[in-house]
């Protein structure tokens, strides 16, 4: 084939000659035969190979809107500006519109100059004659404290996040804690009255998963043993998911420090303890860093309390293979983890716990010093001083982004339905610096209420079936992570594939494309304050007193009492 072939045409030779057709025998040859037509032809189902690519794919792209519900109610007290004391000031104090009183109280110059629009307390300019006569001054902290995009009025010429999100996982668990080791811990006891019959109820600082008719096991007190549940709740029909209800005489029982409730299922003690979250791998770092992702402003777009809506978008994609849970199954959750900065040394440090029943126990327990080890967030702080209640001990001190592994809830887990039930949801509080600092000013602290909020909101990428598989050691296909039940059988549930219809469960969907799975959520970010109704012994009486809560009343009463015949 490389041999060329030359051939000089007959004009060249004379010029009576003419150019005539000539023909050569070329024999073309080649080295490589030809595949068979039947092996390179198939027809390729395509949504079976998208389905394929999909179910065996382990990246994730985690996206989403934050829809903040948040409010400054809780401000400064002194301060150079923007704070409680400015209103004792002569700018503040001088009443220029009545002759008869030119010069205003504290009190009444409060009253007058601190308003609230929408959440935010601020005030208006007070100089009449000011060409910005109408512009609102938030109080310390401002709005731009509690911004999710960096604030660029804290530091000049300078960003400072307010605010830090990752992603985790549930990585391991803690049952040592004194609210969970050997069964949750029974904080108080009460006499009800069931069906006529005097009885006991015992309560627990939270969910006690328990129904009506179910059996529980008592631990650490005069009536130790296994009970029927005869009813959930007190008699007013409250705090039902804290409160169950033994028919044994009151009088006859007493609690401890090392009192303990068990959930008793198929014969078979329920578990409990605290799940800790682990910060997710990338596919290019063994973890996730903190410049991975980007927070936007949503344009044209606020709640309806005027609230802006943050756009947040992870750059880097997850990678979930060869991770597992705190229970050796493939992992079926992922958690939007939100972490609150200092904000250049405005706010203090974030300390964790967990959202608690409001029982009068846990508010009056000091004579107990064991239920202040009891996490309770709304009862969390860290001023000092004379009058001030004592704080619960948290679960985590000093939080930061920079930390791998979290707290993130508690749950209860037994083994004959393989499944986790989630009793609390851990919180992290924070306050202002200044709010729990002693001073000689009229209005300072300490002030020992703060914020709240709960730290991580579920991505769940998985289901388990809600259909439980039995097998023995010789079962095949029997999963690693199947739980043994002491005789010989083991327990699991299967994961369904990404897509699939279960007629109990509905339908776990979601994108995918460019080889990963697009988690897109809306989350909606409350920040609480820890006694707005003066529940929990934190909320700030003394003048000034911070603003309280107006606590709606019942327009119609509900009979919630359960049947127990």
């Amino acid at each position: 084939m490389d041999r060329r072939i030359r051939q000089i045409l007959g004009q060249f030779n004379s010029k009576q000659s003419v150019n005539t057709d000539t023909y050569v025998n070329i024999q073309v040859e080649g080295k490589q035969d030809l595949l068979p037509i039947n092996q390179i032809n198939k027809v390729v189902n395509l949504t079976d190979q998208f389905n394929v690519e999909r179910q065996a794919c382990k990246s994730y792209r985690i996206l989403g809107k934050i829809m903040p519900l948040i409010s400054n109610v809780l401000f400064n007290t002194t301060g150079t500006k923007d704070c409680m004391e400015i209103f004792n000031t002569p700018l503040f104090t001088t009443n220029d519109l009545d002759k008869d009183q030119p010069y205003l109280t504290f009190g009444d110059s409060i009253k007058k100059n601190l308003k609230e629009i929408e959440g935010w307390y601020g005030y208006f300019n007070p100089v009449l004659t000011s060409a910005t006569l109408c512009n609102f001054y938030d109080m310390e902290p401002k709005r731009e404290r509690f911004s999710f995009i960096p604030d660029t009025t804290n530091i000049v010429n300078s960003q400072v996040k307010n605010w830090e999100l990752t992603i985790t996982y549930p990585f391991s668990i803690d049952n040592q804690h004194i609210l969970v080791k050997n069964g949750l811990l029974i904080v108080d006891k009460a006499a009800v009255i069931v069906g006529g019959k005097r009885m006991t109820a015992l309560g627990v600082p939270v969910f006690h998963n328990l129904l009506n008719g179910g059996t529980v096991r008592v631990s650490g007190t005069t009536i130790n043993g296994e009970y029927d549940v005869k009813r959930v709740g007190l008699d007013d029909g409250s705090l039902k998911e804290n409160y169950f209800c033994i028919d044994v005489n009151p009088d006859n029982v007493s609690i401890g420090n090392d009192s303990r409730m068990i959930k008793v299922y198929n014969g078979v003690n329920s578990k409990y303890y605290f799940r800790k979250f682990k910060k997710i791998k990338t596919k290019s770092n063994p973890i996730i860093e903190t410049d991975d992702y980007e927070v936007f402003k949503l344009a044209f777009s606020e709640t309806i309390f005027a609230d802006e809506v943050y756009q947040f978008v992870f750059n880097e994609d997850i990678d979930v293979s060869d991770l597992v849970d705190n229970l050796g199954r493939p992992l079926s959750e992922l958690y939007l983890s939100v972490i609150k900065t200092n904000s250049n040394g405005i706010f203090t440090n974030i300390t964790s716990g967990i959202e608690a029943a409001h029982i009068p126990e846990l508010v009056n327990g000091n004579s107990n010093t064991f239920i202040n080890q009891v996490p309770v967030i709304q009862r969390m702080h860290g001023a000092t001083g004379s009058g001030i209640p004592p704080t619960s001990v948290p679960l985590e001190t000093n939080i930061s982004i920079l930390n791998d592994i979290f707290y993130g809830d508690l749950v209860e887990y037994n083994t004959t339905i393989v499944q986790e039930v989630v009793l609390a949801d851990v919180h992290h509080r924070f306050n202002t610096i200044n709010r729990e600092t002693t001073g000689n000013s009229v209005v300072s602290g300490p002030r020992p209420e703060g914020y709240y909020y709960k730290a991580h909101n579920l991505i769940k990428i998985r289901d388990f079936s809600s259909y439980i598989e039995e097998g023995n050691q010789n079962t095949g296909g029997m999963p690693v992570y199947a739980q043994p039940l002491g005789d010989g059988r083991y327990l699991w549930r299967d994961p369904f594939d990404i897509g699939r219809v279960d007629i109990n469960k509905g339908s776990l969907n979601y994108p995918f494309v460019n080889g990963s799975h697009y988690m897109y959520n809306n989350y909606g970010f409350q920040l609480k304050r820890q006694d707005p109704f003066d529940e929990w012994d934190l909320y700030h009486s003394g003048f000034p007193s911070d603003p309280i809560g107006n606590t709606m009343n019942k327009t119609f009463n509900i009979n919630n009492g359960d049947n127990v015949c």
